[in-house]
């Protein structure tokens, strides 16, 4: 093995802060170890530029639900080892408690999860035909990048309980044909359970004979075999939300639904007569002044209206359900946008609220969401976020610009790039997924009132995994954990709900050996919203960019590693529970070649190179004479530094050839352009300046140290006036800038004619 990853013995320190995690009576499959990072609450320098086998993981970031994402990449020289070192976060890792005693939490013993072929014989008919209907949902996406041999690794694909997870990607040498997935099938067949044995044979059969050619035709044949099977499927659904003011602010513009009711339904395959639809509705307002909560009620009220008759439904195929549900969220979205014209608001002074639903639609549950409030699934061993926030940081990392934990840390990394309410529903792009309700675990949504500072992964494993196998009301549960993040966060309003799922053993009818398909259905067209695969929001077109919306002055980043203790004596477990899923890949991926997006915008590239594929989307996202406004992190309580043009686009400016825009200042995009280091850059054209011309919207007493961290500004430099112009780094617009919606003319300034 060399000196590399795999050479490094358990309790050894790499790069002065990355443990080797010893795993006990647990051993580690050849080729991964698990590192424990004892420094979380310290940033990792960030990388200067993404080496191309961590940027796979990053164009695949929308799949929260089964791909990993990269946490650090460490070189030979940070580590002293002979190879480079990917670290993966949210890879198929579970824990459990050992040593719990009356007086003590307990320690954490972490574990990768179980292969999908040693699990396989243990898995219901279910759960069998839902973990290969995933594998179909996930191959276009990862033949698109080159990874699909990932997925005939039965190595690399891991469960827990109905979920696929991937626990590294592999690089594809040749581009594998979908066939081979029914020669990398055959050996589960024989032991699949026997309602679905004779169908999965001829499944196999019809792969390897070329019958079934397109992923999506595969996907829709299982697809029909689960809702086939699924019409004998027993669950009992338990759910339950609250919300809370919190002990630092004045009102709540959080709303939920249902609010203060512990409910429960006991729901029989297509047979679904209900009093209560299994709904769960949690919405953030943004705007202030009370208006985020007339944004969130309002959203509340109709997204009830529209969704509640989908659970009468059962017949609805995942994808028409996905699409019920984006029109729905486009409907509440147009009634609170409608809201904001007639009021005469813009920019900043617009109401909004994010949303995060869980909807069951039988034999799925449904999670659909806008903005950060957060969805997680929660079993008895693991908690993963499963949906991606709108966010900046979230952004930047699927454009290849950086790793998420970097990104993160920039001044606007929590600053929403979607909300309800803030911009037309032409640019608005849920994301919606599905999950098998023949699944033991717990849906937890809230807002970032309780998911801020990673405390949802530090409380699940004591408030909510025990709850998988236990019986009766939640509502206790929510109120613990509200009261949970008023004590260790406090910052904001928070809101929890709570869905949980068990099933029951019941006998199935067997499935023929025979197709499932509904006569003449056209298996062509891959379907929107396939179960258990998150569709990437496209971006938006190059007429109009999507607002951001900054969090309020108060509010924390979006992520932080400083862990309170939970309670006395725990602050070590909770450290432990928060930093063990990180993976070290032995294999040293290949390149990737990227492709460009294809957009009709006349962009410039050095001859004969093609554009880079994120500075290409990230050039489309601006559109030319959008205004924005220099923020400076000003609004998110963090100084970052302000804008600064220079007269050309060149990567290393002259020092003397840059000078400073004034915090508040309108900004118009007059051009973009991008240099043959596939950098990015826009020139911008300063319409108007505030009456004060500082670079710190937060002046200081002229005894009083700033604080720590902060850019001090030079007052002394030259600061911008209104119709001067220069270039910027996209990225650095996207950090010291917010996208304006309308300006009034006041605010355009010279830009206004």
């Amino acid at each position: 093995m060399g000196d590399g990853p795999l050479a490094s013995r358990p309790d050894s320190l790499i790069a002065g802060r990355f443990l080797v995690w010893r795993e006990g009576q647990r051993a580690t499959p050849q080729g991964y170890r698990l590192w424990l990072d004892t420094r979380p609450d310290t940033p990792l320098p960030a990388l200067e530029h993404i080496p191309p086998q961590v940027l796979t993981y990053l164009k695949l970031f929308y799949l929260a639900q089964h791909v990993p994402r990269p946490y650090a990449y460490l070189t030979p020289e940070q580590t002293g080892l002979s190879t480079p070192v990917l670290l993966l976060d949210g890879a198929p890792i579970g824990t459990d408690l050992i040593h719990q005693t009356a007086s003590f939490p307990g320690d954490v013993e972490a574990m990768l999860l179980p292969p999908i072929a040693k699990a396989w014989a243990n898995g219901s008919a279910m759960q069998q035909l839902n973990w290969l209907r995933q594998i179909a949902a996930l191959w276009p996406a990862l033949a698109e990048h080159q990874v699909a041999s990932t997925l005939l690794n039965l190595e690399d694909l891991r469960v827990d309980g109905a979920l696929l997870r991937l626990t590294t990607l592999a690089i594809d040498q040749t581009c594998p044909p979908l066939s081979a997935l029914g020669n990398r099938w055959r050996e589960l067949v024989n032991t699949a359970q026997p309602t679905v044995q004779p169908y999965l044979q001829w499944l196999v059969k019809a792969l390897s004979q070329g019958l079934i050619t397109a992923a999506a035709h595969l996907n829709q044949e299982l697809e029909g075999a689960i809702q086939t099977l699924a019409q004998g499927l027993l669950v009992t659904i338990d759910w339950a939300a609250d919300t809370d003011q919190g002990p630092t602010r004045d009102r709540n513009e959080d709303a939920c639904y249902p609010e203060q009711i512990s409910r429960q339904q006991r729901l029989v395959g297509s047979a679904i007569e209900v009093d209560a639809p299994p709904l769960l509705l949690v919405c953030d307002g943004i705007g202030g002044h009370e208006q985020g909560s007339v944004a969130s009620q309002t959203a509340i009220k109709l997204l009830r209206q529209e969704l509640e008759p989908l659970v009468q439904q059962p017949q609805l195929p995942p994808a028409a359900v996905a699409q019920r549900l984006k029109q729905a969220i486009i409907l509440a979205n147009d009634a609170i946008s409608a809201r904001n014209n007639d009021e005469h608001r813009s920019a900043r002074a617009r109401m909004g609220t994010t949303v995060v639903l869980a909807l069951v639609h039988f034999p799925y549950v449904a999670i659909a969401h806008i903005g950060d409030s957060r969805a997680y699934r929660i079993s008895a061993h693991t908690c993963y976020q499963i949906t991606v926030d709108d966010d900046v940081a979230s952004r930047e990392a699927q454009l290849g610009y950086a790793l998420y934990s970097e990104a993160v840390q920039l001044p606007s990394g929590g600053a929403l790039i979607q909300a309800l309410g803030i911009s037309e529903s032409d640019f608005l792009y849920p994301s919606v997924q599905h999950l098998l309700l023949d699944d033991p675990a717990i849906l937890l949504l809230c807002s970032d009132g309780l998911s801020d500072y990673d405390r949802v992964e530090a409380l699940a494993p004591h408030l909510v995994a025990p709850l998988v196998t236990a019986s009766g009301p939640l509502g206790a549960r929510v109120t613990e954990l509200m009261q949970q993040a008023n004590r260790l966060n406090g910052h904001d309003n928070v809101t929890v709900g709570l869905m949980r799922f068990t099933p029951q053993s019941v006998p199935l009818a067997a499935l023929p050996a025979d197709s499932l398909l509904i006569t003449g259905a056209a298996p062509a067209a891959a379907p929107a919203g396939s179960p258990g695969l998150t569709l990437p929001p496209q971006p938006p077109p190059p007429t109009q960019l999507v607002a951001p919306v900054t969090a309020a002055a108060s509010s924390p980043p979006r992520s932080s590693f400083a862990w309170l203790p939970f309670l006395g004596g725990m602050a070590v477990v909770l450290a432990i529970l928060g930093t063990v899923g990180w993976v070290v890949n032995r294999r040293q991926p290949l390149p990737i070649a990227f492709q460009p997006l294809a957009v009709d915008l006349p962009l410039t590239a050095a001859a004969g190179q093609a554009l880079h594929g994120a500075a290409l989307a990230a050039t489309a996202d601006i559109p030319v004479g959008s205004f924005w406004q220099a923020d400076n992190g000003a609004s998110l309580g963090i100084a970052g530094g302000p804008l600064r043009l220079q007269s050309q686009p060149q990567s290393i400016p002259d020092p003397l050839d840059t000078a400073a825009v004034a915090t508040g200042s309108i900004l118009r995009v007059v051009s973009r352009q991008t240099t043959a280091d596939n950098t990015s850059w826009v020139r911008l054209q300063i319409c108007s300046i505030p009456s004060g011309t500082s670079l710190d919207q937060l002046p200081q007493e002229s005894d009083q140290m700033p604080p720590a961290g902060a850019i001090v500004p030079d007052l002394n430099q030259q600061i911008l006036a209104p119709g001067d112009d220069g270039w910027a780094d996209i990225r650095q617009l996207y950090t010291a800038a917010a996208f304006l919606g309308l300006v009034p003319p006041a605010q355009a300034g010279l830009c206004a004619s």
